[in-house]
């Protein structure tokens, strides 16, 4: 039977329809209505138990959550060291509390049964519990002419040396643990960087560059800028890239297309040695963290043409960007970032948030009626 151009017309806009919905919403198009949430969830102050779990999915639902970001690793050194898992791991150490509860796998559950995606957050090398694995993993760092463990400014940060072999095969073989067994629908890395310049002096690292470039890191002026500092930070860089290129590789054999990403400092913070760009062609995903207030930038430095979500296009190209936002801003600074990333980022759909501690039912609900600003 021959249709009417009506009828036509009326199957294909079903057709596009139902095509959009089955969109996930990491590839939503161009942003024109509200933007995508995604929230960014450390496990151990949010989830103690399956109650926990299922209230806090219920509510993520109500508030029109897609995405939710979720620690597998913990990421800094807290109640929980960082670097102990929330899973059944054969490889790290078990959080406290979670060796009878696999609150990945149950977030995972309760979280798709509500049409929700989860990404596994899976911070790299800043790991406690693999600086204390082995020594010769430990990031070294170079201060007043000494090489030293490098502890963070208040001793206790821990770094592994991204450099290593050895560390960056435990790294890869945690996340090659998570996407075999967790039906996962992301990996999102962090902690893909040094914390400065001077590091890492290690006997490792300093041999292979020694090897390559004919004098000793050691050497280098890294208070100043200059030629020999400039050629080191580009090669750690590209050692990093090459990392998540290996990591791609992994993913590729486990998850064929399993979307892939990355959380990133501002890349003007070009000291930590890590150059989004390298990461690139690797990535599905960049996720800049917007979070103004805590660099003392003003709320503008978010979208306007000297701010992160630039620095990071230029960085990129036309992969995509998630832009990470703090969830204690005031509503007239959320307003103004909002309109500012409609206007000058039209291709940004969705904004992920981020809560230090515990995620409460305001904090989600705020997102929800923000969205449309």
């Amino acid at each position: 039977m021959k249709k009417s151009k009506r009828a036509l017309l009326l199957a294909l806009s079903v057709l596009l329809l139902s095509f959009m919905m089955s969109v996930p919403a990491q590839t939503t198009a161009a942003q024109t209505g509200p933007f995508v949430s995604e929230i960014i969830v450390r496990t151990g102050a949010n989830f103690k138990n399956h109650n926990d779990v299922v209230s806090f999915v219920n509510n993520a639902a109500k508030n029109k959550i897609s995405v939710i970001n979720l620690s597998v690793k913990q990421d800094e050194d807290e109640a929980v060291p960082s670097g102990y898992v929330y899973y059944k791991s054969k490889i790290a150490p078990i959080a406290a509390g979670y060796a009878n509860f696999d609150a990945v796998k149950d977030v995972i559950a309760e979280a798709h049964k509500k049409n929700i995606q989860v990404r596994a957050w899976i911070p790299q090398f800043h790991d406690r519990a693999a600086f204390d694995k082995n020594s010769e993993w430990q990031m070294r760092a170079l201060v007043d002419g000494q090489v030293k463990p490098f502890t963070g400014s208040n001793g206790n940060e821990y770094f592994v040396n991204p450099l290593h072999p050895d560390v960056q095969a435990y790294e890869r073989s945690i996340i090659k643990e998570v996407a075999a067994n967790y039906d996962v629908d992301g990996i999102v890395l962090d902690w893909l960087r040094f914390d400065d310049y001077n590091m890492d002096m290690g006997n490792y690292t300093r041999t292979q560059y020694q090897n390559q470039y004919g004098y000793d890191p050691i050497t280098i002026d890294f208070a100043s800028d200059n030629a020999k500092r400039e050629e080191w930070n580009e090669w750690r860089t590209t050692k990093l890239g090459e990392y998540v290129r290996d990591v791609r590789s992994d993913l590729e054999g486990i998850t064929p297309e399993l979307f892939f990403g990355a959380y990133i400092l501002p890349p003007e913070f070009v000291e930590v040695g890590q150059d989004a760009a390298k990461f690139m062609p690797y990535m599905d995903l960049i996720s800049p963290m917007a979070y103004f207030d805590d660099w003392d930038f003003p709320q503008s430095w978010v979208y306007d043409s000297e701010g992160i979500l630039s620095q990071t296009r230029q960085k990129i190209g036309n992969a995509e960007i998630i832009a990470a936002l703090d969830t204690d801003w005031t509503d007239a600074q959320y307003h103004d970032v909002h309109q500012g990333i409609r206007s000058s980022f039209p291709d940004i759909s969705n904004l992920a948030f981020f809560v230090y501690g515990k995620w409460t039912n305001n904090d989600m609900k705020n997102i929800n009626k923000r969205a449309s600003w």
